[in-house]
């Protein structure tokens, strides 16, 4: 079953965008895939554990975008009510994020779902992470790190397409890649707010030598994704 790990070059980049396109496309397709955000932050805590994330929330969106349906509970894994930082929001709860207890939820919910999958059919679960690459999600633990805890899985590194995307995906990669590992795609989520450098950014990206290609996901138009998804369930990578 592929696993693709969706991050992002910071908070309110698109990734959410990006996962609910990558999901809608898939099932439109006719492929089997789940999509999970294991741990966020600013929604209400629900009285007891639930197996539909409350109306609203990121994982709300990705579990409608995706052909199959999850029942393990809880739903977000962690679901911490303050719209800060995933470390800071869950130890005002009590709470700390453990990384190895994301992966086994993942792996749960997997298991939960196979059943509803033809034998030679494959499915996909995309995982949304918290924030950025390297967010805090636990004392020495990062959003990397639960990237790489839920290996195999391939990554897709979302930038937002605004002024600054240069600088921020260039700095992301590098430290990325001074940690071993780099993300197999790269997607620029439409700009919440467009400036004279949206729309050229993937070119200048190219251009730079900074990452080649790069994925264009605009705001109302979904077929930016068409090639990248055709290129993952193909195993290849764009060109």
């Amino acid at each position: 079953m592929p696993r693709v790990v969706v991050l992002g070059c910071g908070t309110g980049v698109g990734k959410t965008r990006v996962c609910v396109a990558l999901l809608q496309q898939l099932a439109r397709i006719g492929q089997a895939c789940i999509g999970l955000k294991p741990i966020e932050s600013g929604i209400a805590a629900q009285d007891s554990p639930c197996p539909q994330p409350p109306p609203g929330s990121d994982a709300s969106a990705l579990a409608e975008a995706g052909s199959l349906h999850v029942t393990t509970e809880p739903h977000p894994l962690y679901a911490l009510a303050r719209p800060i930082s995933p470390h800071l929001a869950a130890r005002e709860m009590g709470l700390e994020i453990a990384p190895e207890a994301v992966v086994r939820w993942v792996a749960s919910v997997e298991h939960d779902v196979t059943p509803l999958v033809a034998s030679d059919m494959a499915f996909w679960t995309i995982i949304e992470t918290a924030g950025g690459v390297f967010s805090p999600l636990s004392r020495g633990a990062t959003n990397l790190d639960l990237a790489r805890a839920l290996e195999p899985a391939i990554w897709i590194l979302v930038a937002g397409d605004s002024l600054g995307v240069l600088h921020e995906v260039s700095a992301t990669l590098q430290a990325m890649r001074a940690h071993g590992r780099t993300p197999e795609h790269v997607v620029l989520s439409a700009a919440r707010e467009p400036d004279a450098s949206t729309g050229s950014n993937a070119a200048e990206l190219e251009a730079l030598g900074i990452v080649t290609p790069t994925t264009v996901l605009e705001r109302d138009d979904d077929r930016g994704v068409q090639s990248l998804v055709k290129c993952l369930v193909a195993g290849e990578r764009p060109t």
